[in-house]
């Protein structure tokens, strides 16, 4: 259930890859590449899927602290980030802690994609052992008609929620995703994120696609977290303005259907709680674009403040402020 530097999952698996060979990106043409690159995915696949799940969260401890410290670049981004998120307010070894931590979470996100792959239904059941938490309020907006948006972040294991969502058939759910660059990868990851019997709607696809699914009283999962580019509307992120995409905002302002946040918070044993918040009410003022950019916004407060309570499960190392409004003219922060 997803939406970038480059795309997310792409991006976990290639520093996963990095950590096994030399990056050679630059000297390899791209079909042979492309190939390379999904055949030792595929060599590190199967003694994935061998593993237990205890196994898989020792691997991602080892793995996510090696390459936290061999890439000094995505240190640096997740320094910046935490500097821009709490300033003062945490220590440098407290935001080292976070960001080492966030490490660790996103390569254990990657494995566990990996691991879900054998006996998956079982696994994914596994990885969410409880029923999640205000799942009356999806029956309740559901009730209007009009479907359902998720507002999701880069929390937790996001792309196990999405197959765990579908297996228990508590809506038929949607995910808006990029599409990825290396064609293998992007089969790999298209039957994974339907195996339990949802759908992907591309970025690069007419948004039809999901007033449709709307009408139909789908739900449709919206990530809401990274770089909007320079098309994004320019709202407050942790009190910095930052280019967050105005899709959501535009189209449950356009189709009535209700916003409600979705969020599987990880726990110690590697598993995951899903939890389910309310709708978020916010009303039309007769003034279309201040509304859009408005509710834009709440979604971004909504968001920060799940993350400001426990930040180490968020993607710290992704450039979110990397896009800057026209006036603050060439400055950059990465």
């Amino acid at each position: 259930m997803t939406a970038s530097d480059s795309d997310t999952f792409q991006t976990q698996t290639f520093l996963i890859l990095r950590a096994f060979t030399l990056d050679r990106r630059q000297t390899i043409p791209k079909k042979i590449r492309y190939l390379l690159e999904y055949s030792l995915f595929r060599i590190i696949l199967f003694p994935m899927q061998m593993l237990s799940l205890k196994g898989v969260c020792l691997l991602a401890q080892f793995l996510g602290n090696t390459l936290y410290h061999a890439f000094a670049k995505r240190r640096e981004i997740a320094r910046i980030n935490l500097d821009i998120a709490f300033g003062d307010t945490k220590t440098v070894e407290e935001k080292k802690r976070i960001a080492q931590q966030s490490m660790i979470y996103m390569v254990m996100i990657a494995l566990q994609c990996l691991w879900v792959t054998r006996n998956t239904k079982q696994r994914i059941y596994q990885l969410f052992p409880s029923r999640p938490e205000g799942i009356e309020h999806l029956d309740l907006a559901l009730k209007r008609g009009k479907g359902a948006f998720y507002l999701m972040a880069h929390y937790g294991n996001w792309e196990a929620l999405g197959m765990y969502w579908g297996y228990n058939n508590f809506s038929q759910v949607y995910s808006i995703a990029r599409k990825l660059d290396n064609p293998h990868f992007e089969k790999f990851i298209i039957n994974l994120r339907t195996s339990s019997g949802g759908g992907v709607f591309h970025k690069e696809g007419s948004p039809l696609k999901v007033v449709r699914a709307l009408k139909k009283n789908y739900c449709v999962g919206v990530m809401m977290d990274q770089n909007g580019g320079i098309g994004g509307l320019f709202v407050d992120f942790f009190d910095k303005k930052a280019a967050t995409p105005r899709s959501l905002a535009l189209l449950s302002y356009s189709t009535g259907a209700p916003v409600l946040p979705l969020i599987p918070y990880p726990t110690e044993k590697g598993t995951y709680q899903a939890v389910l918040f309310p709708e978020l009410k916010l009303e039309k003022t007769g003034d279309k674009d201040a509304d859009i950019f408005r509710w834009t916004e709440e979604y971004q407060k909504v968001l920060e403040k799940i993350i400001r309570e426990r930040p180490e499960p968020w993607m710290w190392f992704h450039r979110r402020w990397k896009t800057r409004p026209p006036e603050e003219g060439r400055n950059t922060i990465y």
